[in-house]
Formats: structure tokens, C-alpha cells, sequence
């Protein structure tokens, strides 16, 4: 039993030590779409993009392979992402549960139609917010993808209600469009 507790106490330690030493990103992008590949794109947007930033803002992009429902719920759930890339049904759905932030006050609605709707929520009074607020940008009318010649069509950009860096996200996203 004594060996048991000491492995146990070995594994543990490796687990901490793990984390140790990685350096957090200070704008995180996840990266899903239904249609394409995105991780054809995601090294040379992250570099296009820590370019664009500087060296202030530690930019990381994650990109999956395969599009999957239930991964994409999960990368939502664990709110460790600052901008989402995902298809356009999956976008107004997570808007629709209050999941993406206004773009308004930062970019011209009708500039993206698009990714104008309203969310639909409930709000505190029991009454529904039909009000329409730009939350997704279409990924074919932003600069910095056209240059690196990936357009998919349906496919938006949005910042989670629960990403952690919003300003280094918006800065982004401008980045991106200019």
C-alpha cells in the first residue's frame, strides 16, 4: 500500500509539473469549421497576427481537423478562448444563448450583415430581447483571411461572452478586417 501512495504521490507531482513553465496566451483563437480544413490556416494566422500585434500580446490559435458538435460545446463550456471561428448555424445558436458579445460599439453592423441578428434571450423582466446586434464577422470579408486565401463561406468570427481578454480580442479582429 506504501508503493501505492508513493506512485500515486509520483504521478501527482508529474501532473503539476506539466503545467509549470507554459506560458499562458494573452489572446487565444479557436478555430472549427464544417465545410474545411482550418488547420491549414492556423499557423500562418497566428503568425500574421502576433506580426500585426506585437510582441505585447502572445497570440495562440487552435484549430481542429474534424468538426464535431460536441467539441465545439466543449471549447464554449471551458471559456479559455478570447475569438471563435465557427460556422454561421453554430454562431447564431450560441448568440441565441447569449454567447458572443455586441460587436456594435466596435465595427458598422451594416458593414456585416450577416452577422446581424437577435439573440433572443430572456431578459430580467421575462420579456425577449429582439433587439439586433452585430455578434459574427463572415470570415470571406475579413482582409487578413482573403490574403491568406482562406474564405469558406458560413464561416464567422466572434468573441465568447467568457473570453478573458476582450479588448486584445477587438484589437484583433481589427487587425484582421483592416
Amino acid at each position: 500500500m506504501k508503493a501505492y501512495g508513493k506512485l500515486m504521490l509520483v504521478i501527482f507531482a508529474v501532473f503539476m509539473l506539466a503545467g509549470c513553465g507554459k506560458e499562458k496566451p494573452d489572446l487565444s483563437i479557436f478555430m472549427i469549421d464544417d465545410k474545411s480544413d482550418p488547420t491549414q490556416v492556423a499557423e500562418p494566422l497566428e503568425k500574421a497576427l502576433q506580426e500585426r500585434l506585437g510582441e505585447d500580446i502572445k497570440v495562440q490559435v487552435i484549430a481542429s481537423p474534424l468538426y464535431n458538435p460536441e467539441k465545439l460545446m466543449v471549447e464554449y463550456a471551458a471559456g479559455g478562448h478570447d475569438i471563435m471561428i465557427l460556422p454561421e448555424e453554430d454562431m447564431k445558436n450560441y448568440g441565441k444563448m447569449g454567447g458572443h458579445v455586441v460587436l456594435d460599439d466596435h465595427f458598422d453592423p451594416k458593414k456585416y450583415p450577416a452577422g446581424v441578428f437577435a439573440s433572443k434571450e430572456e431578459k430580467e423582466d421575462k420579456t425577449i430581447d429582439n433587439t439586433e446586434h452585430l455578434y459574427g464577422i463572415p470570415v470571406k470579408d475579413m482582409k487578413m483571411f482573403k490574403d491568406l486565401k482562406y474564405t469558406p463561406d458560413k464561416l464567422f468570427v466572434t468573441i465568447p461572452v467568457s473570453a478573458k481578454h476582450v479588448d486584445n480580442a477587438v484589437k484583433a479582429l481589427k487587425e484582421m478586417t483592416e
